[in-house]
């Protein structure tokens, strides 16, 4: 699974907003840890053992389980602006 700079960065930026109380991360999950709109989304959780890092600048921003990254191997997660917003997007190929 690919990360794309443009995405690390919204993360980052999203790390430095919300304050993340100590062991606690973003994590790019599925139905049906997330329940919200859409077929993926970002959650405020634990990291557990096996989990996938990606790294921005010497901080982790976000976790992903790793049966997650085997599952989507050619997926990639980007964050893009558009007259109609900004949001995260999950290419699957």
């Amino acid at each position: 699974m690919t990360i794309t700079d443009e995405a690390k960065e919204e993360l980052s930026k999203t790390l430095e907003r919300v304050h993340l109380d100590p062991n606690k991360y973003l994590r790019l999950t599925t139905p049906p840890v997330w329940s919200g709109e859409g077929d993926f989304g970002i959650v405020i959780d634990e990291f557990f053992e096996g989990d996938h890092l990606v790294e921005y600048q010497d901080t982790t921003v976000l976790i992903m389980d790793s049966d997650l990254v085997l599952k989507f191997p050619n997926a990639f997660l980007d964050f893009k602006i558009s007259d109609q917003g900004s949001r995260f997007t999950l290419d699957i190929y």
